[in-house]
């Protein structure tokens, strides 16, 4: 059944969810309640984007272009798509076009309409670009056709499920006509969004509410005052001391913040810390039976609970955190999925390995997976394998991960946007691109079909949960260990916000008191 909404763009109070441990930010959003209303500039610390381009920007980086531009369709705090720059849409009962009706009197901020024209050059540009980080997610999209000013129709070439996923993540960003060949739109955005950029330096982003923005009511802040601060400590250091008004966190800072009367706001979201296995580097990965002994061997409570992630990452066997429609109620509890060392040797020993082997382990420098890699270690060890620790920084690991370069990596793993499927195929599907060795599961290609038959996630989830729980009983070879939180502090000053699962920032609805 097609989703169609007529309603007006979103007011959904701002989010910005960042994931403990890798991405840490802030984000927020602020409204125009009228002339005696005081608004005040909210700040924020973590690090700097490089470009503000949405379409070469990469993932999870979000919250530094919303501000600026403004996606087709949203998504609520759960994942559910909301109205955004368009306010119906509709997919063909054949699957193949996807229509979108736009808001009405919304204008870029160098005075152009917001046409479907605008729509079509901008979402042409982003298939084409040379870089395009978006141009992938895209794929599905043949063309689009301006069928009036206010009605944009995109023509589809392939399963339609995920278009209104892709149009409300980043690919769904719509850049001025005028500044779609602007060689310097990364330093210069130029959309629709509730924020023009002031500044932009390696240390500071500032941006300033925009008087000519469309929903000025929405606005509640003066603007936004993003810091570079990589070391939680020192953002921690900044609140306390009154510098910022909100940051992303550690799970161990929690304690010491509500000691301080700091507020704390917690929630889950679609990262994952996750023990990715390349069988093409050791062949042993390849038999389910030893990926199945492997899954059977980690204790996700003692991972969850050590000190590094300070509980900030709910233990789970699956890819998808509770309360988002790709989540499978049953499975965590699945006796036959959770910690048995026993159960776990004697996998080993069916297939053909009694006296285990050995292979390298990579991460990153960051200190919680370099706490992590040694518990898994000597986890791994009670079933016989030697386990060998590599730790590399985070671009070399990035580069060596893509290129299939290592034997088995951990880290933080993201799932849900721009949309589930994206995930499944990349890691689970025969020519994915962590898919090392195109290890098949049977049966996944025709849930994953199935799935992408609609965009209405009521249709889509019982496919997608049937292949997540045939995966995952068949012995993944990305192995879920723990679901992250997001963890943010902020000051008493601070209301509005809020966190949610896909980590997707509306920085409009968060004030900051005197």
């Amino acid at each position: 059944m097609p989703s169609r909404y007529r309603t007006s763009r979103r007011t959904l109070a701002a989010a910005l969810l960042t994931v403990v441990p890798l991405v840490l930010t802030a984000c927020g959003g602020s409204s125009q309640e009228g002339a005696s209303s005081a608004k005040n500039e909210l700040r924020f610390g973590g690090t700097v984007i490089s470009t503000l381009d949405p379409y070469l920007t990469g993932a999870y980086q979000q919250q530094f272009t919303t501000p600026l531009y403004e996606s087709l369709l949203g998504r609520d705090a759960a994942g559910e798509l909301i109205p955004g720059l368009a306010t119906e849409w509709k997919l063909s009962p054949d699957g193949k076009t996807f229509d979108v009706t736009l808001h009405s009197g919304v204008k870029f901020q160098d005075g152009a309409p917001l046409t479907a024209d605008a729509v079509k050059k901008s979402i042409e540009r982003g298939k084409t670009l040379k870089g395009s980080q978006v141009a992938t997610p895209l794929k599905v999209v043949d063309s689009v056709e301006a069928v009036d000013d206010t009605h944009a129709r995109f023509h589809l070439s392939g399963p339609p499920g995920a278009i209104g996923n892709i149009l409300a993540s980043e690919a769904g960003m719509i850049i001025s006509p005028n500044a779609l060949n602007n060689p310097d739109l990364g330093s210069k955005p130029d959309g629709t969004g509730a924020y023009t950029l002031k500044s932009k330096t390696d240390a500071e982003l500032v941006y300033t509410a925009w008087d000519g923005y469309w929903n000025k009511a929405a606005v509640k802040n003066s603007g936004l005052h993003y810091f570079q601060q990589q070391d939680s400590t020192t953002r921690f250091r900044g609140l306390a001391s009154g510098q910022l008004d909100l940051m992303g966190a550690d799970g161990n800072q929690v304690a010491q913040a509500k000691s301080q009367g700091m507020a704390v706001y917690q929630g889950e979201s679609t990262n994952l810390v996750g023990l990715l296995l390349n069988p093409k580097a050791v062949p042993q990965f390849g038999n389910p039976l030893v990926r199945q002994a492997i899954m059977r061997a980690l204790d996700r409570k003692a991972i969850s609970d050590n000190s590094a992630l300070a509980g900030a990452c709910t233990p789970t066997v699956q890819p998808f955190p509770a309360g988002y429609w790709a989540h499978v109620n049953a499975l965590d509890n699945d006796p036959s999925m959770n910690l048995d060392i026993a159960a776990a040797k004697d996998l080993l020993t069916q297939a053909g390995y009694p006296n285990g082997f050995s292979f390298k382990l990579t991460t990153t420098a960051f200190s919680a997976f370099k706490a992590l890699v040694e518990i898994v270690q000597a986890e791994l060890k009670q079933i016989g394998l030697d386990v060998k620790i590599e730790i590399l920084d985070t671009n070399t690991f990035i580069t060596t991960r893509a290129q299939g370069k290592l034997d088995a990596g951990l880290t933080q793993y993201a799932t849900g946007r721009p949309d589930p499927s994206a995930f499944l195929r990349d890691y689970y599907m025969p020519g994915g691109v962590y898919n090392y060795a195109n290890v098949e599961y049977p049966g996944a290609a025709d849930l994953l079909a199935k799935s992408l038959a609609s965009t209405d996630t009521k249709v889509r989830s019982g496919p997608t949960q049937d292949f997540v729980s045939l995966v995952t009983k068949a012995g993944p070879t990305l192995l879920p260990m723990c679901s992250l939180k997001q963890t943010y502090l902020a000051t008493t000053k601070v209301s509005g916000f809020n966190t949610t699962l896909l980590q997707e920032y509306d920085w409009r609805g968060i004030s900051v008191s005197n």
